[in-house]
């Protein structure tokens, strides 16, 4: 039996009640979003314009985080430590920003500001920068193994 006791990994936002709030933004929005091309058996070629939401952006963090995962050759787990501890360590500042803070702006109800907001979260993601951090971290415990081809 485990009887270590609990450790805490990492704070979640102030007034944190469950998946209310964004941890990162990517555009939803119907009015600047996306345009959906495709053949119908009743209809043939046909076009919707003005799409958004979360159906169309979960899937493009779950593609960004398996493009992610391939780059740091590894399993990746939970990134909310990982891009709250970057945030925290100015991961928004510079030309090697892995975030974008959105600091104008609103989604009705909150207004963006510099750092995490509860309307865009930490920000948008600069992937490129975020991949070429996370080869530089090693999380603790891993250790690296080389593939041989002998």
């Amino acid at each position: 039996m485990d009887t270590a006791p609990p450790q805490t990994l990492f704070v979640f936002p102030a007034h944190f009640r469950g998946r209310n709030l964004p941890d990162v933004s990517l555009n939803a929005d119907p009015l600047t979003g996306y345009v959906v091309f495709y053949t119908s058996d009743t209809t043939g070629l046909a076009v919707l314009s003005r799409e958004g939401g979360t159906s169309f952006v979960a899937p493009q963090l779950a593609g960004i985080t398996a493009l992610l995962s391939q780059s740091a050759g590894r399993r990746l787990g939970l990134l909310n430590p990982l891009l709250y501890g970057l945030a925290a360590l100015d991961g928004t500042r510079g030309p090697g920003a892995v975030l974008n803070t959105i600091s104008t702006g609103d989604n009705w109800f909150y207004s963006g500001r510099d750092g995490y907001s509860p309307a865009a979260g930490l920000g948008t993601l600069n992937v490129g920068n975020l991949a070429s951090r996370m080869k530089q971290l090693v999380p603790p415990g891993l250790v690296a193994v080389q593939n041989r081809t002998n």
